[in-house]
């Protein structure tokens, strides 16, 4: 009977309490009151970087990612599906752009109509040999740092695959980079050695073994 009694107490009081609630009534203060406050995500971040910064971790990092960066750019990823050619191959591009819609000038007059087809080599000459390595290759990159110093400017090296930056510190000569594949899409190229002239209004593409290179 006692428990029985007591939850009756219990609930009239609670019963009580409501009803004082509602008519807005104080009933006082029970503790310390103290303001809901959530930690905002900007200043969790910042609390973490400070104390990245004081750990010294955070220097390491930007270190880190100021390396990652740098060999990015001296090591650009491999062009993929490019093979290393093994026996001789020629045939000949025609480099003909045509242009679907018509091309004008800052004033507004149509200095290409739609449809118009032009061919680059008419207007102007390719002066180099583009030949196209592998620089991870070592008989490629050989082959062809001798056909550079042989030629000199007449013979523009691009790579597919291997660093740029330390292959033309090596040959103290400008080595250039497909990026992103490019231009042996433009070509078609799937293997390399891969050496790209001109021959009169065509563009001759010979697949050459490193071996016989010259």
């Amino acid at each position: 009977m006692n428990f029985f009694r007591q939850a009756c107490v219990a609930a009239m009081m609670l019963a009580g309490a409501a009803t004082t609630s509602a008519r807005g009534e104080d009933l006082g203060t029970l503790g310390p009151i103290y303001p809901v406050r959530e930690e905002s995500a900007l200043d969790t971040i910042l609390r973490r970087l400070k104390a990245l910064e004081a750990s010294g971790e955070l220097k390491r990092i930007e270190r880190a990612a100021i390396a990652r960066s740098i060999d990015g750019i001296k090591n650009p990823a491999p062009v993929e599906g490019i093979a290393a050619v093994t026996e001789r191959a020629q045939r000949l591009i025609d480099p003909t752009v045509t242009y679907p819609a018509a091309i004008k000038d800052t004033d507004g007059r149509i200095v290409v109509p739609a449809g118009a087809k032009v061919n680059p080599l008419l207007v102007t000459r390719l002066t180099k040999r583009l030949v196209f390595f592998d620089g991870r290759d070592a008989a490629q990159a050989e082959a062809v740092r001798q056909l550079v110093a042989k030629n000199g400017a007449k013979v523009k090296p691009i790579l597919v695959a291997g660093s740029w930056y330390d292959t033309s510190k090596a040959w103290r000569t400008q080595v250039f980079y497909d990026q992103h594949g490019r231009l042996t899409e433009r070509f078609g190229i799937r293997g390399v050695p891969t050496v790209i002239r001109q021959q009169g209004a065509m563009l001759l593409l010979e697949e050459v073994p490193a071996g016989e290179l010259k």
